[in-house]
């Protein structure tokens, strides 16, 4: 009789055990379903108060292990989604912040590409040609970059170097918003013709005005309708007056916004070079947007070859501030800076050139002759000091004093910031002399022009720039201190 009475007790314990797990696991999983038991298991009365033995047998110590643990469920990936949400949180603030882009009275949402049309308003009698302007906004935020071409209608490189920049171009792919007006002065592409139709210089009436020549009302649409949007320029030139130039960059180094822009394009040769009066690259520097031109080739032609180095310029520089996702490689991954020297014939005749484009020279090589075609006079050109020929004329009759090749001598960005300092102490200088103003004058002046992101443009002006005055004449040997000058004729 004891045995069985033992038997029952063990069964019981058993019996009570496996209702306690039952209960922990429905706790886990279904806690609101546990606290409804508890909450009607409160309102019975315990076994204490019915009197009843066998309850407390059962609920007393019955020698028997100690129940587990209340096991805790483990949602996978609970613990990471918790450390990302703010990430993915931050993410969709970024993205709401960048939102659409308004550019010429359109709206563009984001991962979007279009093309944009652009009226100029200066063609007579009250007609209207759209000029395309290609937009490619990016999918997620980043910089407003603007591509410009054939602001000079004789300038094709750079149509063709816009064009191939954005070809195939995803907006899936792109941290930031290209806009590219890939033929600005689009009267003169269609004459062949570098400048306006009421012969003024587009590049030298920046930033422009509503109510002024043709060229000037040009200028300012561009400016005021797109230029402005964009947190940097690239102008894209050409030589001109059958000139050629290798793929270059034109900068003044002395800005460190501009400086730092142009440090981004791959081995490309940098020239230190101050921005024309009037010209694009003046006027939006001034303005706070810094901008480069890159000049390429010549007039008229595309060269395939410079077209392609311009392109993987601009595209290294848009991997360099992370719009695209990949990377251009370079024999050398950093620009060479130059002080560039355009040298002047010093007689009129048949120019033949004996160097090429990129050529090293050495001090006293031959650079080319000069034939005069009616006293049979022939005049050798030597390099008065080692160079690289960065620009030259084409094979052609030219006239006396004619700018015949760029020699760039390679200097340190430090030389290079210090000789544009000095170049500007001496352009102030040379202004207030003209202008009768004393010197104290011509210093605070010469802070104004230092620090162009808080003065106004410079005035536009339908004169070409003058020669530089570092220029020497071609033939004479002595050599030369060349002065980081060179926009013949940007």
């Amino acid at each position: 009789m004891p045995r069985q009475l033992l038997l029952l007790l063990l069964g019981l314990s058993l019996s009570t055990y496996a209702t306690e797990q039952e209960e922990q696991y429905e706790e886990v999983l279904n806690p609101s379903l546990h606290q409804q038991q508890n909450a009607k298991q409160a309102k019975e009365p315990t076994a204490s108060q019915t009197g009843n033995p066998a309850a407390e047998i059962i609920d007393g110590d019955t020698g028997l292990p100690d129940p587990l643990d209340s096991i805790e469920t483990v949602v996978a990936g609970a613990a990471e989604t918790s450390e990302i949400a703010p990430e993915i949180a931050a993410d969709s603030e970024a993205e709401a912040a960048w939102g659409a882009l308004s550019l010429l009275n359109t709206e563009l949402s984001p991962n979007s590409t279009a093309t944009l049309d652009w009226y100029s308003g200066h063609l007579p009698g009250g007609f209207e040609l759209a000029t395309p302007v290609v937009v490619v906004h990016g999918k997620e935020p980043g910089p407003r970059v603007c591509l410009t071409a054939a602001i000079h209608g004789d300038e094709v490189n750079g149509v063709e170097i816009a064009r191939r920049v954005v070809q195939n171009l995803k907006a899936e792919d792109l941290k930031g918003t290209i806009i590219s007006i890939p033929v600005v002065n689009i009267d003169g592409l269609w004459r062949k013709d570098r400048y306006m139709s009421d012969r003024r210089d587009l590049n030298r009436a920046f930033p422009g005005d509503a109510n002024g020549s043709t060229a000037s009302r040009v200028a300012h649409s561009l400016f005021t309708s797109i230029i402005r949007h964009c947190d940097s320029v690239i102008d894209l030139h050409s030589g001109s007056m059958f000139r050629e130039n290798i793929s270059q960059l034109r900068a003044d180094l002395t800005l460190p916004a501009v400086a730092e822009l142009a440090s981004h394009f791959g081995a490309i040769p940098v020239l230190q070079s101050i921005a024309p009066p009037g010209s694009l690259r003046g006027a939006a520097t001034a303005a706070g947007i810094p901008t480069v031109v890159m000049e390429v080739g010549g007039p008229f032609t595309v060269d395939v070859s410079l077209v392609e180095t311009g392109v993987k310029a601009l595209r290294s520089y848009l991997s360099a501030i992370d719009m695209l996702p990949r990377s251009f490689f370079w024999s050398s991954p950093q620009p060479v800076f130059y002080a560039s020297e355009w040298l002047r014939s010093r007689q009129g005749g048949i120019l033949i050139n004996k160097v090429t484009l990129g050529q090293r020279v050495n001090q006293g090589q031959l650079l080319g002759e000069i034939s005069n075609p009616i006293t049979d006079e022939v005049e050798m050109l030597y390099s008065p000091f080692d160079a690289v020929v960065l620009g030259r004329a084409q094979d052609q009759f030219v006239s006396a004093g004619y700018a015949v090749f760029n020699l760039g001598e390679r200097r340190s960005i430090e030389d290079l910031e210090q000789q544009g300092e000095i170049i500007k102490q001496q352009v102030v200088e040379k202004n207030a002399e003209h202008m009768g103003l004393s010197k104290d004058n011509a210093k605070h002046s010469e802070t104004n022009i230092s620090s162009p992101a808080e003065q106004p443009a410079p005035p536009a002006s339908s004169e070409e720039p003058p020669a530089e005055s570092s220029a020497t004449t071609l033939g004479e040997q002595t050599t030369p201190k060349p002065l980081p000058q060179g926009n013949e004729h940007e």
